[in-house]
């Protein structure tokens, strides 16, 4: 099965996401910030990440730039409500640290299931 782990500080969120992708049938683990996210990738070594660019303490483009240097094979789709991620040089920078696909706030669940499908087929990028 599939393993997803979803770094999401907005509770609501994260929920809505895992129940969302578990409907889909991948298996889904949640951590709301970047400390919880780096245990469970050690203990689970999920094949995709969702990870919010902000959250508290160590920020979501930090958490990106640890991972790819001890999982530089681990695909990672980051989402914001709050950056302009459409910025070229920003979606450069963000490929260049293993960021798949850019998924900005609000999305609705056909954008969520097509964003982490063609992930992990490898057919998105940044």
């Amino acid at each position: 099965m599939t393993k997803i782990l979803v770094v999401e500080d907005d509770e609501s969120v994260s929920e809505l996401v895992k129940s969302v992708l578990e409907l889909e049938g991948y298996s889904v683990s949640t951590a709301p910030n970047a400390e919880t996210a780096k245990k469970l990738i050690q203990e689970n070594a999920p094949d995709l990440a969702l990870i919010d660019i902000i959250l508290p303490g160590q920020g979501g483009m930090d958490l990106i730039l640890e991972l790819h240097a001890y999982c530089p094979d681990l695909a990672i789709v980051l989402t914001s409500g709050k950056i302009d991620m459409t910025k070229a040089t920003f979606k450069v920078l963000a490929h260049q640290f293993g960021v798949v696909s850019i998924l900005p706030k609000p999305f609705t669940v056909e954008e969520l299931i097509t964003t982490v499908t063609e992930s992990l087929a490898g057919s998105v990028h940044a």
